[in-house]
């Protein structure tokens, strides 16, 4: 592929990305007005029992890829296989998984009062939904040069280790987006 090309797909992708990332929150404010008005906890649906489970995976999902970008080699079979992408992917969606962490966690306990409403219910659906599709991709792949075991393919990361990441990232987005979505329906009911 010529270089021109290369450039020019990916420009088109960051384009693609940077255009959802503005209009999600613009359509989903536009979709459910009341679900991002006010401040978090004004309206008592605040939880003090349990830990959101989604946001503690999520963390903890989060806290190894980005433990990965800046270099860390626990976890890592192949050194050799990585390059600038790798890391840098790793360092997006690690800093994706704990925004989507914080904000679900934020919203599910109503804490910390005063913060805006809108603020981590954007973060919150945009993080969940990073977690969710891009574990959601990596995960059959993953699983696929597991059991194929194919010797011209091979991830930087341990096969075993990136599909147990790559199942609870989708796990924790998915129950988050979940969370998001009960926090809206009991707000667009009050």
């Amino acid at each position: 592929m010529p270089v021109w090309e290369a450039a020019l797909v990916q420009i088109g992708f960051v384009g693609m990305g940077l255009g959802l990332a503005i209009a999600l929150p613009m359509y989903l404010r536009r979709r459910w007005p009341v679900a991002f008005a006010g401040r978090l906890g004004d309206r008592g649906q605040g939880s003090q029992g349990a830990l959101p489970w989604m946001a503690v995976v999520g963390a903890v999902v989060g806290l190894i890829w980005l433990y990965w970008a800046v270099g860390g080699t626990v976890g890592v079979a192949h050194r050799g296989e990585r390059d600038l992408a790798w890391y840098v992917l790793s360092g997006v969606f690690g800093l994706w998984a704990l925004v989507a962490s914080a904000a679900a966690w934020a919203v599910v306990r109503g804490r910390p009062a005063r913060v805006p409403r809108w603020g981590p219910m954007v973060l919150g659906w945009l993080g969940s939904g990073s977690l969710f599709a891009w574990s959601g991709w990596k995960l059959p792949f993953t699983l696929y040069l597991a059991f194929a075991l194919p010797a011209d393919a091979a991830l930087p990361e341990s096969l075993a280790l990136a599909a147990l990441l790559h199942l609870g990232a989708v796990g924790a987005g998915a129950a988050m987006l979940r969370a998001l979505l009960r926090t809206q329906l009991v707000s667009s009911t009050s």
